[in-house]
């Protein structure tokens, strides 16, 4: 396998962006010119290897490029509901059945209809050979097939129950037919042919170019735009300064206020993605297999002035696997108290009066102050007289280890992800006894996890999950830290940038000097 595959495959699982190096600060600058109102550039992490076949990857940041030039059949909005896109409405029709109704009056962006016959090609195509390589086929799996009933209505047609069937189809991204036919994924990855607001001129590893489309469904407001990769976070914030970037994506709280302080504008918003620190206990002789250790573990950490001190109070603190809004959070849940004299107790109840010492192992720089958390954390377990042990590891070693199952420490910072179904089932996929060499599994949830996918009686389906959550919560199968944040920095006279489960509503955005 691939760096670049394995790479793309990490997102998949753990929903956060990693940056790759080589990219000099020139890419911004060269060619950039300052507070053009006719042109809008965003700075991102690195753009996607697959070019523009959207199918090969399913997380940020490649979804924030994506979302310029592709649409899905619906979105989830902030507050976790499903929301009408290129679908206009669906009907379930059975177990196995759901009648999709389209939105008319879209164009590709080579002026091409989008019919139903689009979304019979895009579900042929995951579900046969070829599309191996794409983790898209993986989100699909369900899919037996689709059936078009006119132009503008299709049936999905499923392999078992899939109750939540909306909330999976923001990620099913329409393509012109023709086009994909014609040129195949690999071809098509180079021109492609879509319905969103921006149509792609040019592309490489260090940016694309792209025109507006005016007859996109979702017209743009600026007729021109650039992605542009820069992986330092410091130079997306000096291209801010020097009116080089109109949007940096993938900044820290300092770095916002950096920004703020020269004038620009800093934005901030939380995510369906929980940061926590994964403990290793399928299959080990560790401390952690014990519910006590692990229990002291989470009641040891002052998540509030972490949050407050590294987070800048953007966020709150987590209490189980998954964020307020996604569909299945439990607010019945409490917090997790901060209580160092519970923690000691449960440590000397489990034989370790004393303490003992793991290892985490962590990717720094790939979320927002994740470096200095991994600090505070091993800085109040030592004061219950645990040592964690920092040891940083490359991305292409967390891979390997995710995939492989081989790992070199106790435990390693991860996330829930559950994005962008937002839906506290998704991150089941990794974090239990179906990952082929899991971290976590214990078979006493695996049959609420069964059920719960299945169940289309809303209520019964909501209380499922929730029993999903106290499981996971009560055995303590994780460190729970905080919902994870997002920040963003704003060139002056930038309005309208939102970012919402991955996706950039690039076509609001507008700009003056």
């Amino acid at each position: 396998m691939s760096l670049k595959s394995v790479r793309a495959r990490l997102r998949d699982i753990i929903g956060i962006g990693v940056a790759v190096t080589g990219v000099a600060a020139a890419v911004i600058t060269a060619g950039a010119q300052a507070a053009d109102t006719q042109e809008l550039r965003i700075g991102t992490t690195d753009m996607p290897p697959s070019l523009g076949n959207p199918f090969r990857n399913t997380g940020t940041p490649h979804v924030f490029t994506w979302s310029a030039t592709f649409d899905g059949l619906t979105r989830i909005d902030r507050d976790g509901n499903v929301q009408p896109w290129l679908a206009l409405s669906w009907e379930n029709l059975g177990p196995l059945r759901w009648r999709i109704k389209l939105r008319p009056g879209v164009t590709f962006s080579n002026g091409a209809p989008f019919t139903a016959g689009a979304v019979k090609t895009v579900v042929d195509y995951l579900r046969g050979p070829d599309a191996v390589r794409e983790a898209m086929a993986r989100e699909f799996a369900f899919l037996a097939g689709a059936e078009v009933v006119d132009n503008l209505t299709v049936d999905l047609l499923t392999r078992e129950p899939v109750p939540t069937l909306p909330r999976t189809l923001p990620l099913l991204y329409m393509v012109d037919p023709e086009t994909w036919t014609r040129l195949g994924p690999d071809a098509f990855a180079r021109e492609p042919v879509a319905t969103g607001p921006y149509r792609v001129e040019r592309m490489d590893e260090n940016g694309w170019t792209l025109s507006a489309f005016a007859q996109s469904w979702r017209a743009p407001q600026i007729p021109r735009m650039r992605w542009i990769a820069a992986p330092d976070s410091a130079t997306r914030v000096q291209a801010i300064l020097a009116d080089q970037l109109d949007i940096a994506l993938a900044l820290g709280p300092d770095e916002i206020a950096e920004i703020e302080a020269a004038g620009g504008t800093g934005s901030h918003w939380r995510t369906a993605v929980v940061w926590s620190i994964q403990f290793h206990q399928y299959g080990r002789d560790t401390p952690l297999n014990d519910v006590r250790v692990r229990e002291a573990l989470n009641l040891a950490v002052d998540r509030q002035a972490l949050i407050d001190g590294l987070l800048a109070g953007s966020t709150v603190p987590a209490t189980q696997p998954a964020t307020r809004g996604t569909y299945g959070f439990d607010p019945s849940i409490p917090p997790i108290p901060f209580d160092r004299a519970r923690a000691k107790a449960l440590l000397t109840d489990a034989g370790y009066p004393d303490g003992f010492k793991f290892v985490v192992q962590g990717v720094v720089g790939s979320a927002p102050s994740d470096g200095a958390m991994y600090q505070k954390v091993a800085q109040d377990l030592a004061a219950v007289g645990v040592t964690m042990e920092i040891r940083q590891f490359p991305v292409a070693e967390l891979i390997r280890s995710v995939m492989e199952g081989n790992w070199n420490g106790d435990a390693f910072g991860m996330t829930f992800a559950n994005e962008q179904s937002v839906d506290a089932l998704r991150s089941m996929q990794n974090h239990s006894c179906l990952w082929p060499h899991p971290w976590y599994c214990n078979q006493a949830v695996m049959p609420l996890i069964a059920a719960a996918k299945v169940e289309f009686d809303p209520e019964r389906a909501l209380a499922l999950r929730h029993e999903v959550m106290r499981f996971y919560r009560n055995d303590w199968s994780a460190l729970y830290l905080y919902d994870m944040p997002r920040f963003a920095g704003l060139r002056a006279g930038v309005e309208g940038f939102e970012e919402v489960h991955g996706f950039v509503s690039v076509d609001r955005i507008t700009k003056k000097d």
